[in-house]
Formats: structure tokens, C-alpha cells, sequence
């Protein structure tokens, strides 16, 4: 029970901290629909990097690649964006720019919960040491790569200009996969480096948030 809850705390203490520094909160249901399709899209995920990762291995690709930008960062971050762009960006809800940044990170938190009851009781036994890894690692990463889709995404719909939305729908997807993909390659190699991009990454993301979460109000 105790590991458990290091297991699935660190997601329900981030979504909770900021569906509480919302200043415009977002409708319970809303929160829940979007953790519940993060949730979801973990199984035809797990199917994709199977299939993808096993392509890989045949054609005798680095693990540290192929895990990274070939197989995890674009069918996961792909299957958020499509989530975003299909389901969340339809909530007649999302009406301020930080609510982008607050359900992209309830689905991410979605994906993560359920990615991290898989490594920490199947994939490694019921480890107590990748718990507390991925509490401070993986998870808030999942954060991160969510927060920075959302504030794109929103960029993109207050954008005026035709080609400034083009270019943050773009930034919206292109800047996660990258992200994700470099955090994985160096958590393989150096992962003293996907600490300090989850950390950058996070600052940067907090800042956007309460700038968007202030007294003025970012209409889309």
C-alpha cells in the first residue's frame, strides 16, 4: 500500500497543486476526462513502442536512439497532441490561455500514473528505489513535456497572424518530442543532463504559468 502511494503521489500532488493555483479553475469533470484519456492512450502507446522498438533492434539501432527519439518521444508525445487537438481543444471550458498548461499536464499526469504502476511493480518488481526515481525524474517530466505542448498549443490559438499559428501548432508538438527524446537519450547516457532539462524545463513552464495565471487575463 505504501508503495503504492509513492507510486501514483507524485502525479495526483502535481495535478492537485495546480488545479489549486488556478485562479480560473477548470471544471472537475474536465480534469478528470483529460487524466482519463491520458490513462487511455497508454495501451495503444505501449503497442506502438513494442512494435517500434522491436523494428529497431532488427536493424541493430542504438538502444539510447531508438528508445528515445525513434519509438517513445513521438508515439507518446503524438498520441497527447492528438488528444489535445481532438478532445481537450473542443472543452468550451478552454477559454484562457493557462488552461492549456492545466489540462495538457492532467493528460500527461494520466500517462504517467499508469506508465509508473507498470515500471515499479512489473517491469522491476515492486522497487521502492525506481518509485522514488521516477517521482523526481519520469513524472514531473511528463509534467514538463504537457505544460510546454499546452502553452504552445494556447500560443498558437490566441496567435492573430496566419503564419504565427502555424508556427506555435508546430512548436506545439515539435517541442515535446524533442524535449522527451533528448530527456530519455540522456537518462540513458548522462542522466545527470535529464535532470537538469527537467528542471530547466519546469522553470520554464511555472513562469509561463503564473504569468498566464496573473492578474491579467489571456483571452483565446
Amino acid at each position: 500500500m505504501i508503495l503504492l502511494f509513492l507510486t501514483l503521489a507524485p502525479s495526483f500532488f502535481i495535478i492537485y497543486y495546480l488545479i489549486n493555483s488556478d485562479r480560473f479553475p477548470e471544471p472537475k469533470e474536465k480534469i478528470i476526462k483529460s487524466f482519463l484519456w491520458g490513462i487511455a492512450i497508454i495501451f495503444p502507446a505501449a503497442i506502438a513502442n513494442d512494435l517500434l522498438i522491436n523494428n529497431w533492434n532488427a536493424l541493430n539501432i542504438s538502444q539510447s536512439i531508438s528508445h528515445s527519439f525513434l519509438s517513445a518521444a513521438p508515439v507518446e508525445e503524438g498520441l497527447k497532441f492528438l488528444i489535445l487537438t481532438s478532445v481537450i481543444a473542443k472543452f468550451k471550458d478552454y477559454d484562457d490561455a493557462v488552461d492549456g498548461i492545466v489540462y495538457c499536464v492532467c493528460l500527461s499526469q494520466g500517462f504517467a500514473a499508469l506508465e509508473n504502476i507498470y515500471y515499479v511493480f512489473s517491469l522491476y518488481g515492486a522497487s521502492y528505489e525506481i518509485a522514488l526515481l521516477r517521482a523526481f525524474s519520469a513524472v514531473p517530466a511528463h509534467a514538463m513535456f504537457g505544460a510546454i505542448m499546452g502553452i504552445f498549443y494556447s500560443s498558437h490559438l490566441m496567435a492573430k497572424k496566419k503564419e504565427d499559428k502555424k508556427m506555435f501548432l508546430i512548436l506545439s508538438i515539435l517541442v515535446p518530442f524533442l524535449l522527451h527524446g533528448f530527456y530519455n537519450y540522456f537518462m540513458y547516457s548522462m542522466p545527470i543532463l535529464g535532470f537538469v532539462l527537467v528542471i530547466v524545463g519546469i522553470y520554464f513552464s511555472y513562469t509561463i504559468f503564473i504569468k498566464w495565471n496573473g492578474k491579467k487575463r489571456f483571452k483565446i
